[in-house]
């Protein structure tokens, strides 16, 4: 884990910041768990063309990759103990601020490994998704899924690679921290020092 301080119109905060290399055959994946989940507690169920049930299983879309280079970004909610804000406020900024961030990130990092990030949430390259109104996506090329979306248990990924749980928003109340975690399909001639090294100069780069 290492950290950095970002700085927007309002606030300086520290990011805490990890990666590491998993096999694909270790991660947890549940498919089924995961869509009837998107369907009991998420408006884009069925709605985008990035979310299930529209979104591929995970064995399907990594067929040609053995490796993940994880990433993850955490934000300490006691930075925002100085402001009026409500508690879901704090949580949405966070996140907010946690994931526009490491998608730049993973957009710079995927271009140089010639693969598609799988990152954190829903497509929102689109204002509405031309699914709703029965039309092709517009930019297919661009579009990625989301780790959960392929059927990928992120609180298991999280501890496994960083020994660190992910924390919820409930009964009103922040946790703790709040959490974001990507992914980047590699192949087993990529070599870590390179993926390390492309890694640091894109974190240089955004922040």
């Amino acid at each position: 884990m290492k950290t950095l301080t970002i700085k927007t119109p309002k606030h300086e905060l520290l990011i805490d910041y990890y990666y590491g290399i998993v096999e694909k055959s270790e991660v947890a994946v549940d498919k089924v768990l995961f869509i009837q989940m998107c369907k009991d507690g998420c408006s884009n169920y069925g709605n985008k063309y990035s979310c299930p049930p529209y979104s591929p299983h995970f064995e399907d879309y990594l067929k040609n990759y053995s490796r993940l280079f994880i990433v993850a970004f955490t934000l300490e909610l006691s930075q925002f103990n100085q402001t009026n804000y409500k508690e879901y406020l704090k949580i949405r900024i966070a996140n907010s601020i946690l994931k526009s961030r490491i998608e730049k990130l993973m957009r710079i990092l995927e271009q140089n490994f010639d693969t598609k990030y799988l990152g954190t949430g829903a497509c929102k390259l689109c204002r509405s998704c031309q699914l709703k109104i029965e039309k092709p996506c517009k930019y297919p090329s661009k579009r990625r899924y989301s780790l959960e979306s392929l059927g990928v248990d992120c609180d298991d990924l999280m501890k496994q690679v960083f020994q660190k749980k992910l924390k919820w928003y409930r009964d009103e109340k922040a946790p703790e921290y709040t959490s974001v975690i990507c992914a980047l399909p590699i192949k087993n001639n990529q070599h870590q020092d390179t993926l390390e090294s492309s890694f640091i100069a894109a974190i240089r780069k955004i922040f």
